[in-house]
């Protein structure tokens, strides 16, 4: 009983002290003067160092050289429980506003985010019916894995582990994550390249090419998560003390607990009505999308109560947690499907369609739906769509370093509407099983209609009204 205790001791601190050491190394590899101009996380480098030196890549090259497959065993679970604390972290410590208020705030950005995402599951759904089934006999609810990946990304990925098993759809899981890798990345080269041209036709203000150098070695010496985190760190405690995050700790404990208790609450409820029927809805929705639930309500509470809710801390929480989740995401990826052709092709037709539509819905609809400093609003939204909230943040940082346009501040009102449907929320829990409730075509169909209102309510409606 004592040598298992003591292996699994050694094995458990051994794997921590792995993640540790790439984490030390990728954090020089991406301050290198190549890697730097594109800002890649290093909680990504990391990741992708971890799957080089794994079982699925060096392993086949020189087994010798490997790392061992238990701790990859050990590390894969990580996504699928830390996604569960990000979401619970998502308006902890936010003020609570009127919905009124939000909406007249941010109702340009609300329909132009709406309408890339919904026109995902449009795109995915069109390559789908008219490519992926007929030549190469796909399932249907690969589909859903643009929105999933590009708009969710990796925590969303890890956080439906168990509906890609219910489904049988394992293989989507590793084509998620390779996704949502691949989507990040483009994100920030492809964004470098807007950010130029957009610089070139004058739609970013002269005070950006002041601090643009400034801004280079800013950026330059911080990991992507971080300098968003210190932009956004601008807060009345900035001094953390051991009480606040401890503290901070026990809220979002909480938060995940209350979320956890919603969505046994709401299975019980199901199984006691339209389940016993063999309809069932709640048993697929993952926990993390009701988790961020959880958090408003311990956000409603607190702010009730007047209980202080260090949002420093719950951002260092947040900021750890996701960049464990994106280094384990990647790092464990499985890369099977790409010996497969036929899932090898579909994966480069989503990520070709999927970059087409974004880059696209950026430069051709964004001038349409946003009535002034379309660019730095339409820049924010292609960050987060491709890749994550922070690239959005990035790229908002690098067009808009005074902001003055209020683009940032219109998203982050966006974003408390957006996020408990879109990009991780309720409607991407549900996509696949209504896939397979609706079929791929009434699906399409339904996707495709909710993304032209919104693209019509945002030209017609949300642009001729002021929002000052």
């Amino acid at each position: 009983m004592t040598n298992i205790i003591d292996y699994y001791t050694t094995h458990y601190f051994t794997s921590v002290l792995i993640l540790l050491l790439v984490f030390a190394v990728a954090f020089t590899v991406a301050k290198t003067s190549m890697l730097r101009r594109f800002y890649l996380p290093v909680s990504l480098v990391a990741g992708a160092i971890i799957l080089l030196i794994g079982p699925q890549v060096m392993g086949q090259i020189n087994p010798d050289w490997s790392l061992d497959q238990d701790f990859y065993t050990t590390w894969q679970p990580l996504p699928g429980v830390l996604i569960n604390i990000v979401f619970a972290c998502l308006f902890l410590g936010n003020p609570i506003l009127k919905i009124k208020k939000m909406w007249r705030m941010a109702g340009q950005q609300i329909a132009f985010g709406q309408t890339v995402a919904w026109g995902q599951y449009l795109i995915g759904g069109l390559v789908t019916l008219l490519l992926l089934l007929p030549l190469f006999g796909d399932k249907p609810i690969i589909a859903a894995l643009l929105e999933i990946s590009f708009e969710g990304g990796h925590g969303t990925v890890a956080g439906l582990t168990p509906m890609w098993h219910d489904l049988n759809f394992a293989e989507g899981q590793s084509m998620a994550v390779g996704l949502a890798t691949l989507s990040l990345i483009t994100a920030l080269i492809a964004g470098i390249f807007i950010m130029n041209w957009g610089r070139g036709k004058g739609l970013i203000s002269r005070e950006h090419r002041l601090l643009r150098g400034r801004e280079k070695h800013h950026f330059y010496h911080y990991t992507l998560i971080h300098a968003i985190q210190e932009k956004a760190d601008e807060m009345k405690d900035r001094h953390l003390t051991l009480g606040k995050v401890l503290k901070q700790v026990v809220l979002v404990a909480i938060s995940v607990v209350v979320g956890f208790g919603i969505r046994e609450v709401l299975i019980l409820v199901e199984n006691a009505t339209w389940g016993q029927a063999g309809v069932h809805i709640f048993s697929y929705v993952p926990a993390f999308s009701i988790c961020l639930f959880g958090g408003l309500i311990v956000n409603y509470f607190c702010q009730k109560r007047r209980i202080h809710i260090s949002s420093t801390a719950n951002s260092m929480i947040s900021t750890l947690c996701l960049g464990v989740l994106i280094m384990t995401a990647v790092g464990t990826m499985s890369l099977e499907f790409f010996r497969e052709p036929n899932l090898a092709a579909s994966f480069w037709i989503l990520f070709v369609s999927g970059v087409i539509w974004i880059v696209s819905a950026t430069l051709f609809l964004a001038r349409r739906m946003f009535i002034a400093h379309w660019f730095t609003n339409a820049i924010i939204s292609f960050g987060q769509a491709m890749g994550m909230t922070a690239t959005g943040l990035l790229f908002a940082q690098m067009a808009d370093p005074q902001q003055k346009t209020g683009a940032v501040e219109a998203f982050g009102y966006k974003q408390m509407l957006f996020e408990p449907l879109m990009g991780g929320g309720l409607v991407t829990a549900m996509s696949m099983p209504l896939i397979l409730l609706l079929g791929l075509p009434a699906w399409t169909i339904i996707c495709g209609v909710i993304a032209l209102g919104w693209c019509l309510a945002g030209i017609f409606y949300f642009s001729r009204k002021s929002y000052d």
